[in-house]
C-alpha cells in the first residue's frame, strides 16, 4: 500500500507517464483534488492567519523597532511616540478559535476558484500555441487541470516546512524553484488530455504566466496613473 502523495511524487519525477491515457471522469478527478489539496493548504492557511495574529498582538503591544519608527516618523514627518500610540491604539486581533471555522468554507472556495483560473488561462494558452488539435474543448482542460492540481498539491504539503523555525529563510530558494516546476507540471497534463505535444502545453502555462505578467503591470500602471491624476 502506497503512502499518501507516494504516487504524486513518481508523477512529479517522470511527468511524460504521469496521465494514462484514458482520463477519469471529470467529477471524479475533482474529488480527488480537494481529497489531496485541501487538508496541507488547510493546514498552511490556519498556520498564517495564526502568525499573522500573533504578529498584529506582538505591534500593537510592542509598537515597531525604534530604529524602523524613527524612520517612518520622520518621514511622515510626526514623532515616533505618536506612532507608538497610534499603534497602541489599534482594536486587539480577534481569537484565533473565531476565525478558523471560516478556512473550512474559505479553502475550499479558493481551491475551486484557483483550479477554474490555471483551467480557462492554460486552455488560452494552448489555444494561442495551437494545441487544441484534438478539439476536445474546455471540458478536456478541467479535467487535466483536476489531474495535475492533485499531483502538485505535493508542493502545499512540502511548503509547510517554511513555518518550521530556522527552515523558512533556508528553504526559500529551493522552494521558490519547486513552485516554478509546479506551475509548468501542469503542461503534461494539458498535453496529455489535448493529445498535442507536451512542449505546447508547458509552453501554454509560460504563456499564462506571460499574461498575468502583463495584466499585473497593466493594473500598476493605471493605478500610478490615477493616483498622479488625482495628485
Amino acid at each position: 500500500m502506497d503512502l499518501p502523495y507516494a504516487a504524486s511524487l513518481r508523477a512529479l519525477v517522470r511527468p511524460g507517464a504521469a496521465f494514462p491515457r484514458e482520463a477519469p471522469p471529470l467529477g471524479r478527478a475533482m474529488g480527488a483534488m480537494l481529497a489531496a489539496w485541501a487538508p496541507p493548504v488547510l493546514v498552511n492557511a490556519a498556520l498564517t492567519v495564526w502568525q499573522g495574529l500573533q504578529g498584529y498582538g506582538a505591534l500593537r503591544q510592542n509598537g515597531l523597532p525604534s530604529w524602523l519608527a524613527e524612520r517612518l516618523a520622520r518621514g511622515l514627518g510626526g514623532d515616533p511616540e505618536d506612532l507608538g500610540r497610534l499603534l497602541a491604539s489599534l482594536p486587539p486581533p480577534p481569537a484565533f478559535g473565531r476565525i478558523w471555522p471560516w478556512l473550512l468554507l474559505a479553502v475550499p472556495l479558493i481551491l475551486l476558484g484557483t483550479w477554474l483560473h490555471h483551467a480557462v488561462w492554460d486552455h488560452t494558452g494552448l489555444w494561442l500555441l495551437g494545441g487544441l488539435k484534438g478539439k476536445r474543448g474546455f471540458r478536456a482542460s478541467l479535467g487535466a487541470e483536476a489531474e495535475a492540481l492533485r499531483v502538485t498539491a505535493l508542493g502545499a504539503l512540502v511548503g509547510l516546512l517554511g513555518f518550521v523555525p530556522g527552515l523558512g529563510l533556508l528553504l526559500a530558494v529551493p522552494l521558490l524553484l519547486l513552485d516554478g516546476y509546479l506551475w509548468i507540471f501542469r503542461g503534461f497534463a494539458l498535453a496529455a488530455r489535448h493529445g498535442c505535444e507536451p512542449w505546447r502545453g508547458v509552453a501554454a502555462t509560460v504563456v499564462h504566466a506571460a499574461l498575468l505578467g502583463v495584466c499585473a503591470l497593466g493594473l500598476g500602471v493605471t493605478l500610478l496613473a490615477l493616483l498622479g491624476a488625482v495628485a
